[in-house]
């Protein structure tokens, strides 16, 4: 029998994805025709791209709702929508979810970041921690990613402790093929032919792009310049580097997968100086793309230290600094023999078995549904 979700896919109706836009673009695009799931995937901005997969395992359905600043749109209008629609289920994948809950509902919370953080307003403060309190309570079951968000989310919510299901994130198939797409011309230009390091994370304080850049300057190499991905275009993160790094520190936003594993590839090392993850795509991705990562093993990332992985503590400079000294003299055989047991490491976090955990969690819900 067919299953239709409807899905929230809010994150797909931008102009360039982020984090969580991959992760419901990457269930869309790893579902097949054969799974027998037919997805709605909802936007709220008729006037923005919508970036679903082509072809599409369903339809979509995008409209605007006045009042969507107060989150009108997510509590009023999603639910209308769904009622009339025939899903059987919906999928809350962005952490989010409304009280008025037509049928099932399974909500993807990915981490606890949000409720961490001082919101800039109260009205946001009481709609992440009053009203979706509320709203999570309702919730037939939850997903999340790594097991280190599962013991955040029960903390904080003891009524979830047992409906939580960990499903990890996956690896786009771009980070085990070969590619010989070309770097964007104006950073190729400013890398020449000189080794470089990727940051990934962007300009959010925890992501600690300052602790990269400190890295780079006391690494002893005026040689070795500074890829930085993840921040938007026009980002003032460029007057965070030091006058005497400038020139050797290159931003790339918006990078698409394909160039992603591209610089991943032609890089010494990837670093990921974060304090916390939910799940930790760059720690991982390195590793796919057969490149050295340094990373302080931290909430998920406890669980991502694969063959190409250097943990080193969070706040110890100088053990960073060793990490990437050791990683610059490796021999072509060792760096080459590591990379593939990296590579294979990394295949585990594969989107297809996501997506397929995914399902489970689904099925399971319904099960229950028909029962009661």
């Amino acid at each position: 029998m067919t299953l239709r979700v409807g899905i929230v896919a809010r994150t797909l109706n931008v102009k360039h994805l982020r984090g969580t836009g991959r992760y419901v673009q990457e269930l869309l695009r790893n579902t097949v025709e054969t799974d027998d799931v037919r997805w709605t995937a909802y936007g709220h901005d008729p006037s923005t791209p919508f970036l679903v997969p082509s072809p599409l395992q369903g339809t979509t359905d995008v409209f605007d709702f006045r009042g969507d600043r107060f989150q009108l749109w997510e509590q009023l209008g999603l639910p209308w929508r769904v009622r009339r629609s025939g899903v059987q289920l919906l999928h809350c994948a962005e952490n989010t979810v409304p009280i008025w809950q037509p049928v099932p509902t399974v909500v993807t919370i990915h981490d606890t970041v949000l409720w961490d953080e001082d919101r800039p307003t109260k009205l946001e403060q009481h709609y992440l921690h009053d009203v979706q309190g509320f709203a999570y309570a309702r919730c037939a079951a939850v997903i999340t990613i790594s097991e280190s968000s599962r013991r955040d989310i029960a903390a904080r919510w003891p009524v979830l402790a047992d409906r939580i299901s960990v499903v990890p994130h996956g690896i786009a198939d771009e980070f085990f093929q070969s590619t010989d797409v070309p770097l964007p011309d104006q950073l190729q230009h400013a890398l020449g032919a000189s080794p470089y390091l990727v940051y990934l994370g962007g300009a959010q304080p925890r992501k600690r792009f300052a602790w990269a850049l400190e890295l780079l300057g006391r690494c002893g190499r005026d040689d070795l310049h500074l890829v930085a991905c993840g921040f938007g275009a026009g980002t003032t993160a460029a007057e965070q580097v030091p006058a005497a790094l400038r020139g050797r520190v290159h931003f790339a936003p918006f990078v698409q997968d394909d160039i992603l594993v591209k610089l991943y590839r032609g890089a010494l090392a990837a670093v990921y100086p974060t304090l916390y993850e939910g799940f930790g795509f760059p720690a991982v991705e390195a590793q796919a793309a057969g490149t050295p990562v340094l990373f302080s093993p931290v909430s998920s990332l406890v669980d991502l230290v694969g063959p190409l992985a250097w943990p080193v503590e969070v706040g110890d400079m100088s053990a960073w600094l060793a990490a990437l000294q050791e990683v610059s003299t490796l021999s072509t055989f060792a760096r080459a023999e590591r990379a593939a047991r990296g590579v294979e490491w990394a295949r585990q976090y594969s989107w297809r078995r996501s997506v397929e955990g995914h399902f489970a969690v689904f099925r399971d819900v319904l099960a229950r549904a028909s029962r009661r």
